[in-house]
């Protein structure tokens, strides 16, 4: 009996381990409207339901809709009628119509949401929800991925697997009574700003979780496994003062920034579009005309080692041809405000691309959530309207069109690396371990 008690006590002391990991920035506030960027979205994944998800072989699956139909241009998702907020509260079509209309509405809603929802029109009908827009309603469905439904009026109340609470600056989450049944009673985030104390941490088996800096050679301790998640990340820099520079950057990044650069975790890019989404590699029109004396500033996040070295390479590289390229570090915040107004020269960061061609259009289409350069083109629309399948030979055609002055340029591909500790069973897909269905939801511990 004793023996069966502590094999009962050691199990239940492995099952309600937390899992814990670290923000490198502060996500600020959940809110479902106006929340951004990289660790807001963690927040949004864990603490919200979209309507659809993504699983790890970048197939729409559900989430708060059980199911959905495509009738001519509008698509109709029925939902689950077991969803609750975390007031116990059930998830009705009244939500998600105020949630789309106020990311619509609020001029300080996330941009990113904005752009995805530009157009979209959605009512309520009984317990069906109607979306229609412009573009393809498949490309819709793909999209709602990145759009968690918030309570109506409540734009911090989520539907999730996990409840969100605020403990001397650390985010607490635990599980709650969900439809997708979390494992792990719950995850715990603490701010940890500098690569080498995120090393360091992990070195000591005190991240249960963690990206490890893109050095050379470095391997995860006997108690961590490295994982290779199937994203789509490129370092991109865009441009607001023509395509010379994009023109000079093509020719320099792979002399400039050779395979080995970073270990095996990020290579030169080759072309214009990510390859994995089916592009092949394109080079831009025309040629390099390169005046000496140019000044150059580029923008970048301040903190951002991989993307510090990459720039101090490509800045000897351009005194090489008598430019100076200037790096001018900014708060993350500040980048992407500058980004949005359109003030600056050159501005670099890295981009998580979704698994399907259309995410491309951010980066063209006016408004689009990556066109910070204001690209445009007299022949996109025409274009745009013939991308109604994945297999379109049109995507041929919007490369094309793009090659001829493209406002950016991906400068590197990213491998992504996370380690992982190796009692913690997780399952990494396109959008890595946090935005793909069901997420940590679906994480459980090795007895």
């Amino acid at each position: 009996m004793r023996t069966f008690l502590a094999v009962l006590v050691a199990c239940l002391g492995l099952s309600a381990q937390v899992v814990q990991e670290s923000f490198s920035r502060d996500p600020g506030p959940l809110d479902f409207i106006r929340g951004e960027g990289h660790e807001q979205a963690i927040l949004q994944s864990l603490t919200g339901d979209s309507l659809v998800g993504l699983d790890a072989s970048g197939r729409v699956v559900a989430r708060l809709a059980e199911r959905w139909d495509i009738k001519g241009d509008a698509l109709w998702l029925s939902l689950r009628r077991e969803a609750r907020f975390g007031d116990g509260k059930p998830v009705v079509p009244e939500d998600v119509c105020w949630t789309i209309q106020a990311i619509q509405e609020d001029p300080a809603a996330s941009p990113t949401k904005r752009s995805l929802l530009a157009g979209v029109r959605v009512k309520a009908v009984g317990r069906l929800v109607e979306l229609k827009s412009d573009r393809p309603p498949a490309r819709l469905l793909m999209e709602l991925v990145h759009i968690p439904i918030a309570q109506k009026g409540r734009a911090n109340q989520g539907s999730g697997p996990f409840g969100l609470t605020l403990k001397a600056g650390e985010w607490h989450l635990t599980a709650r009574p969900h439809f997708l049944h979390p494992s792990i009673p719950g995850l715990r985030f603490r701010l940890i700003a500098d690569e080498q104390a995120i090393l360091q941490n992990l070195l000591k088996g005190w991240l249960t979780i963690g990206v490890p800096p893109p050095r050379r050679g470095l391997r995860p301790p006997d108690s961590h496994i490295e994982i290779h998640p199937s994203t789509q990340a490129q370092l991109i820099v865009w441009s607001r003062v023509g395509a010379a520079p994009l023109r000079a950057l093509e020719g320099w990044r792979s002399e400039a920034l050779p395979e080995n650069f970073f270990g095996g975790r990020a290579v030169p890019s080759r072309g214009l579009f990510p390859e994995g989404l089916g592009f092949p590699p394109q080079k831009m029109g025309g040629s390099p005309q390169i005046q000496k004396g140019s000044q150059w500033e580029i923008l970048y996040s301040a903190g951002d080692e991989p993307v510090e070295k990459m720039l101090v390479a490509l800045r000897a590289r351009a005194q090489r041809e008598g430019i100076v390229l200037e790096p001018r570090p900014m708060e993350a915040a500040l980048l992407f405000e500058r980004l949005t107004k359109g003030e600056f020269q050159l501005a670099c960061a890295i981009n998580l691309f979704d698994p399907h061609p259309w995410t491309v259009l951010d980066l063209l289409v006016p408004g689009g959530a990556l066109n910070f350069s204001k690209w445009t083109h007299p022949r996109l629309a025409a274009v745009q309207r013939k991308l109604q399948t994945r297999e379109s030979s049109a995507w041929k055609e919007l490369q094309m069109l793009w090659a001829e002055q493209p406002g950016s340029l991906p400068l590197l591909d990213f491998r992504g690396s996370v380690w992982v500790d190796r009692r913690l069973r997780v399952t990494a897909g396109p959008l890595g371990l946090y935005l793909t269905t069901p997420g940590a939801a679906g994480w459980s511990w090795n007895p």
